[in-house]
């Protein structure tokens, strides 16, 4: 399939993903460490042997000022990269360059799956990964985001995401079901992309890019209900 270049073509719709890029985070980690110092050193020279509470207060600050850089760089310092529609023509996009493609007019083969999210500090326990990825002759379009339990129970198609799990290290996988076995594959698969090459969402975004798709490729995807 030849790619269409980004700008050649505006497009219907796009959502913008990545806003927590490794930019991002990397600007969050220096901004709490060096306001941590900082504060503590200029805290300290009004407030000397302070001990604890200066300690405490110079941690209070670089918090504020972390969410504040958080805040701020996401608005400001976007990843470039979308997730656009151009008429059956989708694209994962970087700076304009396309990095993935899908002619959606012809058959696409979805794949939805979800598992509970790592621990960190951002994640309450017990939120999910929810994931999508569109395949076509070996091209993947991965999208996901992160939700509770309970936004996840009213997201379009829900009920066809499969529950997956990683398999541990030596554990062969036991089922005798040959399709549900190739279904496990295929995601293994899909998790893999997602993993190196995957678009996070904001959860309405992913939302609102799961509506998309089932109002406008009715022949390829599933219905909800």
């Amino acid at each position: 399939m030849q790619k269409l270049n980004a700008p050649d073509l505006a497009p219907t719709i796009e959502f913008p993903v990545d806003s927590e890029h490794s930019g991002v985070r990397a600007l969050g980690c220096f901004t709490f460490l060096f306001g941590a110092v900082f504060s503590f050193l200029i805290l300290n020279t009004f407030v000397p042997n302070g001990g604890l509470i200066t300690i405490g207060a110079a941690i209070a600050i670089a918090v504020g000022l972390t969410y504040a850089a958080d805040y701020l760089s996401k608005k400001y310092w976007p990843s470039n990269r979308y997730i656009q529609f151009l008429g059956d023509i989708i694209q994962l996009t970087k700076s304009s360059k396309v990095q993935s493609e899908i002619d959606a007019g012809h058959t696409v083969n979805i794949l939805m799956w979800h598992f509970e999210a790592r621990r960190h500090p951002r994640v309450p326990k017990g939120w999910y990964v929810v994931a999508n990825a569109l395949e076509q002759d070996g091209e993947f379009i991965t999208a996901y985001s992160i939700v509770s339990p309970a936004d996840f129970e009213s997201l379009p198609l829900s009920r066809l995401s499969t529950r997956y799990q990683r398999k541990k290290k030596g554990k062969k996988d036991e089922t005798r079901d040959l399709r549900k076995a190739g279904n496990i594959r295929r995601i293994e698969q899909a998790e893999f992309y997602r993993g190196e090459f995957g678009a996070e969402m904001s959860p309405e975004d992913y939302r609102s890019y799961l509506e998309y798709l089932a109002d406008t490729y009715t022949s390829w995807m599933p219905k909800d209900k």
